[in-house]
């Protein structure tokens, strides 16, 4: 009589997820909010208008809109991607971004008038970009992380910026200077924080396993 053989049966285990948590937390403000102000236009005002809101410090809440703040995690990069920036009423759109190195940033003219787009990194001039015809839309490059500062050779009030980081755990600061990273792994990391006024702040995180951890940092 032939044995019969049991079946072999292998387990394939599934790889245990990697430990990460979540960081979430506020920019603050010490002292008061500052009072709202407008700049002045000194030309093309049927497009502009008489005024723009000042948009460098927005304080909602105690807290510091448009900081832009990420977690340097070695090892750890994002892909590049395609960000916009706008021009609405000579005013870019969004004021303050971030993104990976390799991203390609696509200029647009959302005004019947010439604007006149002006990356900076550092001293250098980044791109310089005309854009006399409205809708018009021209890709960039942001090869290298840095601060990209944009302003308009033809609208002196207009200014934007671009933090360019290998992190993939990088946000935008939104009302009430609140904000969350989603799975950042376990460890102790340098997180940093960037606002377009009052500069760089850091700070060391301690992120567990599991669960949550919260940063905070206080502007200015």
């Amino acid at each position: 009589m032939t044995p019969r053989i049991a079946p072999l049966v292998v387990l394939l285990l599934a790889p245990s997820a990697a430990l990460a948590a979540d960081v979430g937390g506020r920019i603050g403000w010490t002292g008061p909010a500052p009072a709202a102000s407008r700049l002045e236009t000194d030309r093309d005002k049927a497009v502009c208008g008489p005024s723009v809101a000042d948009e460098a410090v927005l304080v909602s809440e105690g807290g510091l809109e448009n900081v832009v703040v990420w977690i340097e995690v070695p090892g750890a990069a994002a892909p590049p991607r395609t960000l916009v920036l706008d021009q609405q009423g000579c005013r870019y759109h969004p004021r303050v971004q971030a993104a990976s190195p390799g991203s390609t940033l696509e200029l647009r003219n959302g005004d019947p008038i010439l604007h006149n787009v002006h990356g900076y990194a550092g001293a250098a001039t980044a791109f310089n970009v005309p854009m006399p015809t409205p809708g018009g839309r021209t890709p960039r490059l942001l090869a290298r992380p840095g601060v990209i500062r944009v302003a308009c050779d033809v609208h002196a009030w207009m200014a934007a910026a671009i933090v360019v980081t290998g992190s993939p755990h990088v946000v935008v600061t939104g009302p009430g200077g609140r904000f969350e990273l989603k799975g950042v792994p376990a460890g102790s990391w340098q997180a940093v924080a960037w606002h377009e006024r009052y500069g760089e702040k850091r700070l060391v995180i301690d992120v567990p396993a599991t669960g949550a951890a919260t940063l905070r940092l206080s502007y200015p």
